[in-house]
């Protein structure tokens, strides 16, 4: 089993994401408000404020979503997660997962 991670800079396929997930069987998952840390080191300390200008168009908040994902429908599951994000393209936001060793009240 995977723990996946995906942060989700273009928000509004959160929702396109969550569907996949539900068609897919995967039923779980958490869903965070987050904040990157170049806006943090942008906006909230002085030090750094000269990054704003390389923060034009940037979103002030970002998702990140995490689940769980079999092992057997992984490489599906993310493959179908990058044509919904397309984490190729610069700004979408990134995915990436890691080995559970162990789970509880999970089935």
């Amino acid at each position: 089993m995977k723990l996946v991670f995906i942060v989700l800079n273009q928000v509004e396929l959160l929702e396109e994401i969550i569907e996949y997930m539900v068609d897919n069987d995967v039923r779980g998952g958490t869903v965070l408000d987050s904040v990157g840390m170049g806006r943090i080191l942008a906006y909230d300390i002085p030090i750094f404020a000269g990054f704003r200008e390389l923060m034009v168009g940037a979103r002030a908040n970002n998702r990140t979503l995490m689940t769980t994902i079999p092992d057997e429908i992984f490489d599906d599951f993310m493959d179908g997660i990058d044509k919904i994000v397309n984490f190729n393209e610069p700004g979408t936001g990134v995915a990436f997962a890691v080995d559970i060793h162990k789970t509880y009240g999970i089935k």
